[in-house]
Order: structure tokens, then C-alpha cells, then sequence
């Protein structure tokens, strides 16, 4: 029993060590891509200022001129001083969330640059939910280390059993015993040798209850074990389920949203010729402008869900490697 939980113990060593690893990777993914977003959404409103800034101006212009009223000036500026106060946090969110990466990686802040997914690989999408499922049983590092907790409690409760207490020892003994001396009728010695080889059988008659009083003990903790192994899986299983449902969901979205991001492009393209003719007020271009941009920040979003969401199947999985990771890198290269 003792053999076998010296082999189980290092199993689970073993375990946790990879659990711990795929759990390194998963949060450098995720806040790798936290700064990614960040950075775009930096990108993006940056962009709606300076677009802001030319419509302001334009509008100043404008009404020196007679050509239109104080209220689309007043208008604008309002628009530009609240896209510049937005601006201002994002950029302290991009130093947040680079400080935050720096401290995971050990990287220098000033190093760090996340690119974002162009386009989102599908591979492990293509997995059917019950395999995930099934391999998630046999895979997710957190089951396998409750099954052998269990497995060693087992082992445990054995070594106090009355078939364990039993003890079968091999000894041997050797002596050897010299005398010698002298006396008034003269001198004299004496040798013996001894020798001995058998076996021991030691069993214990009464132990007061201690052994029966551990391995009841070993027993419930090998219980315990198994409903929380159980429990694991049950909650593994939702957890897969509802990433792979969202996954799905996922990709209908991504599409809806580049769909949508185009629609608004051409709305501000139409907006703005309509104010420049005088069809449009200058708060339908800001409104156009904002739809833009919150259209840009909801499809990177949604690309960087669908790739944080397979990463996260891997690893309910136990299957969140380097190789996996590769698979997002390559996309991401490629699109930049």
C-alpha cells in the first residue's frame, strides 16, 4: 500500500504541476488580450476625436460665417470634450492592463504590444460537444487529481486492514562465543558457534481500536474524494457546455457585427454628405460617428471572446498547450 501511494502522490504531482502551467497560460492569454482590447479601443476613440476635432472646428467656421447656428457649435464641443475624457481613461486602462501583463510575464511594460485576431481559427469548433465532454473526463486535471485522492485514501485505509497488520518477517542470527584461561591444572579454551535462519509472523491481537478507528477514517476521505470527483465533473461538464454553446453562438455574432460595422460606416458616409447638403444636423454626424465606433469595439470584442473561449475549452479539457496557442498566434500574424 505504502509502494502504491508513493507512485500516486508522484502521479499527482505531477498533475498539479501541469495544472498549474495551463492555468499560466490561460491568464497570460486572457490578459494578453485585455490589452489588446484596450489598445483598440484607445485606437478607435482617438480616431472618433480627431474626426470630432474637424467637425468642431468645421462648425466654428461655419457659424462665423452665418452658415449655421450656434447650437451645432455648442453641439460638437460638447461631443469633443466628452470623447476627449474618454480618451483619457482609455489610455490609463492601456498602462493598467500593460502593468498587469508586465507582472504575469516579467516583461518590461514598455515592451508590450498585443496584436489583435484578424480573423478567428475554428478548429476546436469543429469538435463535437459530447467528445469535449468525454475527453474532459478523462483530461481535466482537476478530476484526475480528486480521483487519486481518492485512490490514496483507499490505499491508506488498506495499510490498517487485518490483512495488512499481519507482518511476515524473514530474520537470521549468527553468534560465535570463546572462552579460555588457565588454572592450576594448566590452561584451556572452549569455542561455540551459533547460527539461526527462519521467519516471524507478528500479528496483532488488540490494538484498542486505533487501526479500526483509521481505516474508517481512510474510508470517509475516499468517500469525500469521490463526491467531489463527482462534483467536478458535473461542473466540467456545464462549463463545456456553456463554452461550446457560446462558441457557437460566437460565430453568428461575429458575423452580424462585421455586417453591422459596415451598415454604420455607410450610414456615416450618407450622414455626413446629408449635413454637408444640409439634410443632417450636426448631432446626426456625432451620433453616426459614435455608432462607428461603438460597432468597431463590439466585433473586436466578440472576435476576442471567440478566441479566449476556445482557449478556455482546452483547458477544461486538459488540452491547453503550445500547440494550441500556435494555432492563435499564426491568425493573428497573418493579419497584421
Amino acid at each position: 500500500a505504502e509502494q502504491q501511494q508513493l507512485l500516486m502522490s508522484a502521479d499527482q504531482s505531477d498533475l498539479e504541476w501541469n495544472a498549474a502551467r495551463q492555468s499560466l497560460m490561460q491568464s497570460v492569454a486572457e490578459r494578453y488580450f485585455d490589452l489588446a482590447v484596450a489598445q483598440e479601443s484607445l485606437r478607435v476613440l482617438q480616431q472618433q476625436k480627431q474626426a470630432v476635432e474637424r467637425l468642431a472646428t468645421e462648425m466654428r467656421d461655419r457659424f462665423q460665417l452665418g452658415a449655421t447656428p450656434i447650437t451645432d457649435t455648442h453641439e460638437s464641443e460638447a461631443r469633443l470634450a466628452s470623447v476627449q475624457a474618454q480618451v483619457l481613461y482609455a489610455e490609463m486602462e492601456v498602462e493598467t492592463r500593460k502593468n498587469i501583463l508586465a507582472d504575469t510575464t516579467g516583461l518590461s511594460p514598455e515592451q508590450l504590444f498585443a496584436l489583435l485576431p484578424q480573423r478567428v481559427s475554428e478548429e476546436l469548433m469543429q469538435t463535437p460537444l459530447e467528445q469535449w465532454i468525454s475527453e474532459a473526463e478523462s483530461g481535466n486535471f482537476d478530476i484526475r487529481m480528486k480521483a487519486i485522492a481518492g485512490d490514496l485514501a483507499r490505499q491508506e485505509a488498506r495499510k490498517f486492514t487485518l490483512e495488512s497488520s499481519v507482518k511476515l518477517d524473514a530474520i537470521a542470527q549468527a553468534g560465535r562465543d570463546y572462552i579460555s584461561g588457565s588454572g592450576d591444572f594448566g590452561s584451556a579454551s572452549n569455542a561455540q558457534t551459533s547460527g539461526m535462519v527462519g521467519v516471524q509472523v507478528s500479528v496483532p491481537l488488540f490494538t484498542g481500536g486505533y487501526r479500526s478507528a483509521r481505516e474508517e477514517e481512510a474510508l470517509r476521505l475516499a468517500d469525500k474524494a469521490d463526491a467531489e470527483m463527482a462534483l467536478a465533473r458535473q461542473q466540467v461538464a456545464q462549463s463545456i457546455r456553456a463554452t461550446w454553446l457560446n462558441l457557437k453562438a460566437g460565430s453568428g455574432r461575429v458575423q452580424a457585427l462585421t455586417q453591422a460595422l459596415e451598415a454604420s460606416r455607410l450610414r456615416l458616409d450618407a450622414t455626413t454628405l446629408g449635413h454637408q447638403v444640409g439634410d443632417r444636423t450636426t448631432l446626426d454626424v456625432i451620433n453616426a460617428e459614435n455608432d462607428v465606433a461603438s460597432a468597431e469595439l463590439a466585433l473586436t470584442q466578440a472576435k476576442v471572446n471567440q478566441v479566449l473561449n476556445q482557449i478556455r475549452l482546452a483547458a477544461l479539457a486538459g488540452k491547453l498547450d503550445e500547440s494550441v496557442l500556435t494555432v492563435f498566434n499564426r491568425d493573428m500574424l497573418a493579419g497584421n
